[in-house]
């Protein structure tokens, strides 16, 4: 069951599920750095819930679900957005691997960079607890302290990063605020991803659009396919396809992949607080 709970954690997040996935094979099509962007895609405010469901043995379980929070707080006296993604398993599947995960991060508004990262897992009683600080003048990024099942691992170490780093989850509201409008089927954006203490180059592949339906309704869609790195939970290549609305909002929809034991659909079940009015969906 495993796979399920580190899938939750990595739903959306979905540029952190590829590390050592490096850059495209083919430099025939175009791509688009996640650097220097503006915000006109979500606010203070928005709240997103998704459902998470496993398939194996051609039986579908629903296995947990997955929140994402933006607020507006203040860090060392600036404003920022305070983004927060829970993941958590039903009740039903705690007595056999309770999961409660908890990713943070807060980002400059002027920049969409992030300036802090926290992470908190406890997955079948296995702890990480994870503190970063970003400071892009200097291009470091400091570790706080990197804990494993309560014991300390790296204490206030720096590492140099580039200008167009992100954090875990600040890529992904970070990859919201591409405009998508000129990129043609094939072409790629490449995201610079500070996890677990180093950077890894990671990208996705763009694949069109699509109208999709949903218990929302239809929705019209861009289509990515983030690359993934083979290993215990998914298999390697691009084989996870992600929809994200296609207007202002570039809110993600559905999610599926197959893992390297059975499959996994993720869905959008509640949504409030949008920047944009939600024209991608079809009458």
């Amino acid at each position: 069951m495993k796979p399920i709970f580190a899938f939750i954690a990595a739903c959306f997040l979905f540029t952190a599920a590829a590390p050592d996935a490096g850059q495209p094979e083919s430099d025939q099509n175009g791509t688009l750095e996640v650097c220097d962007l503006t915000n006109a895609t979500f606010q203070a405010g928005e709240k997103a819930t998704y459902k998470v469901y496993y398939n194996w043995t051609a039986v579908w379980m629903s296995a947990g679900k997955a929140t994402f929070n933006v607020q507006s707080e203040t860090l060392n006296n600036k404003p920022v957005y305070h983004i927060v993604s829970e993941g958590k398993t039903q009740r039903t599947f705690d007595w056999f691997y309770k999961v409660r995960d908890r990713y943070e991060t807060y980002l400059d508004p002027a920049t969409m960079k992030p300036l802090k990262f926290v992470r908190d897992v406890n997955e079948g009683g296995f702890t990480i607890n994870h503190l970063y600080g970003f400071d892009h003048a200097k291009k470091e990024a400091l570790i706080y302290y990197h804990k494993k099942k309560g014991k300390l691992q790296i204490q206030n170490k720096t590492v140099p990063i580039s200008n167009c780093t992100q954090d875990l989850l600040s890529a992904v509201y970070a990859a919201r605020c591409i405009d998508y409008s000129k990129m043609k089927v094939g072409d790629v954006f490449n995201v610079e991803l500070f996890l677990d203490g180093a950077i890894y180059p990671v990208y996705a592949r763009y694949l069109g659009k699509e109208v999709i339906k949903t218990d929302f309704g239809k929705f019209r869609c861009v289509k990515f396919a983030p690359s993934l790195l083979e290993g215990d939970v998914f298999k390697g290549g691009e084989h996870m396809t992600v929809w994200v609305t296609d207007d202002a909002n570039r809110l993600p929809l559905y999610i599926e992949s197959p893992l390297t034991v059975g499959y996994v659909k993720v869905y959008l079940s509640d949504y409030s607080g949008l920047r944009n009015p939600m024209s991608a969906k079809v009458n």
